[in-house]
């Protein structure tokens, strides 16, 4: 196999939300830090992109915007055709060299094809990889981190993965962390104020399952009652704008002045989780982004297994909550079967687990 110094310019593919991509930036620094001249793409879809053009790693952003695509095609599958072609002439253009396909689909690594993409390696899920060069047969993510996967496909490549792997260097704008300090001065917040961050919900992606991965409300609000106690401090509520009656509600539960990020700029969110002491949150994509931005984290996990999907840096202090049930985990590859015990795995965590644990990190 040609070694990865022959790749001059990579194209890295993952379409998926924010704790997929951050998941895949892992494959992205690995390749940036042993060959730092490589010309590295990406192709996100439009939820991420913002995420990504923060990662000074990458080079260059491609956005692929499944919905409207989708709605072009039923609509005017003229203009389809004619707004697809005009990204593949622009990825063409790039003379990528190689591509890591990790959308587990068929159609990018086809597209790679289509634009001349000679060596095409990837995630071979369910016979998908056709038009990859190289490819990793799976079954769905088991026993080990996804990133771990994804390192794996460096092999393929014929190169070793490196023992440890750098964190995106994220470059949050200095006028958007301006703008937000004057923000939080204007609801009472001080600059030397300890900040709680709280994400009660846990992303858009398991959409009406969502509840199944998240610890109540209320329980959210009495563990920042009682760590006050101990701990002073004042709570700012994020989440994603489809959750943002979530994040009211929890406010209200918390009975004193806190403030609301619901479906802010990922630049914005990526500043306030700097800004804070320690995020407390369900398993979800801005429990990845505060573990990329190094922030400390205590996160709670119902269905899913934190061994797979769990904070994948580990130098500074994070609490992972689990209960042992022995239905858990038992969201498996890539499929939540229904739930006959009543969200078991997340009620049996109690407040003052919780609490404990992040006593323990702070």
């Amino acid at each position: 196999m040609k070694n990865l110094k022959k790749m001059k310019r990579v194209l890295v593919v993952n379409p998926f939300g924010i704790g997929d991509a951050l998941f895949t930036m892992v494959l992205v620094e690995a390749i940036r830090s042993r060959y730092p001249e490589c010309f590295i793409g990406f192709l996100c879809n439009e939820r991420t992109v913002e995420l990504v053009r923060m990662d000074a790693s990458i080079d260059r952003t491609f956005v692929f915007n499944r919905d409207r695509f989708r709605k072009l095609w039923n609509k005017h599958p003229f203009l389809f055709y004619w707004k697809l072609k005009a990204l593949l002439r622009v990825i063409r253009e790039s003379n990528f060299d190689t591509l890591f396909d990790l959308s587990l689909g068929r159609e990018y690594s086809f597209f790679g094809w289509w634009v001349g993409i000679r060596k095409r390696i990837g995630l071979d899920y369910r016979g998908r990889g056709l038009f990859l060069t190289h490819k990793l047969k799976i079954a769905g993510y088991e026993n080990k981190p996804v990133a771990d996967y994804q390192l794996e496909l460096l092999r393929l490549a014929g190169e070793t993965r490196p023992e440890a792997v750098p964190r995106p260097d994220f470059r949050v704008p200095e006028e958007v962390k301006a703008a937000l300090e004057i923000r939080l001065r204007k609801n009472g917040i001080g600059p030397e104020e300890r900040i709680l961050a709280i994400a009660p919900g846990g992303g858009r992606s398991w959409g009406a399952n969502a509840k199944y991965k998240q610890w109540d409300a209320a329980c959210f609000a009495q563990v920042s009652k009682k760590l006050g106690k101990t701990h002073p401090h004042r709570v700012c509520l994020v989440g994603d704008r489809s959750e943002e009656g979530l994040l009211r509600q929890t406010q209200e539960l918390l009975g004193v002045k806190s403030e609301v990020f619901a479906g802010e700029p990922l630049s914005r969110v990526s500043a306030l989780l700097k800004r804070s002491w320690i995020l407390l949150c369900n398993d979800g994509g801005l429990l990845h982004l505060a573990n990329a931005l190094g922030v400390k984290t205590a996160s709670i996990f119902g269905p899913v297994d934190e061994k797979v999907y769990g904070p994948y840096y580990k130098d500074k202090p994070h609490a992972v909550l689990t209960t042992r049930v022995p239905c858990r985990p038992c969201y498996k590859k890539f499929y939540f079967p229904p739930c006959p015990h009543h969200r078991r795995c997340l009620e049996e965590i109690s407040v003052e687990t919780v609490l404990a644990a992040i006593k323990e990190i702070a």
